[in-house]
């Protein structure tokens, strides 16, 4: 058993572990990403659980990318994003280590390719916490 499994997003969305959600919808769910590449990394998911893109339902796929639009904007007010990388990895072939649908939305700055270059490292649940209030300040402000 590793980090991610049994299912880490939904054990997350189960209250069974603690982490820093910025947003619980009926459909989608945002949390801040434990091993962040950048302040601000998120993961987008379904509620349900769905282990990759070819298992969605096409009825989830609107709300997913709708909401990662949303955090997008939000990151650029908290975190003064210039831009933003969606990440979506499908299989371990690609990958990917949680197997519940995920789309990554990550903030990015002029010349920040190096952070995408190295192994990310756990965040603590307080600097989880921490993050996702910048986020969920911000989404207030833009409602």
């Amino acid at each position: 058993m590793g980090f991610w499994d049994p299912c880490w997003a939904c054990r997350l969305m189960r209250g069974e572990i603690q982490g820093g959600v910025v947003v619980a919808m009926a459909d989608v769910v945002v949390a801040i990403n434990p091993f962040p590449l950048v302040d601000g990394h998120v993961l987008v998911m379904p509620r349900q659980h769905v282990p990759n893109i070819f298992d969605m339902p096409a009825g989830l796929a609107g709300p997913v990318l709708a909401m990662a639009a949303r955090v997008a904007r939000a990151q650029q007010v908290a975190f003064q994003a210039e831009g933003v990388t969606l990440r979506q990895n499908n299989g371990a072939a690609s990958d990917q280590h949680l197997m519940h649908f995920h789309l990554h939305v990550i903030p990015r700055y002029t010349g920040d390719t190096e952070a995408f270059g190295r192994e990310p490292e756990q965040i603590s649940e307080q600097r989880q916490h921490a993050l996702a209030a910048r986020l969920v300040e911000a989404l207030a402000h833009l409602d």
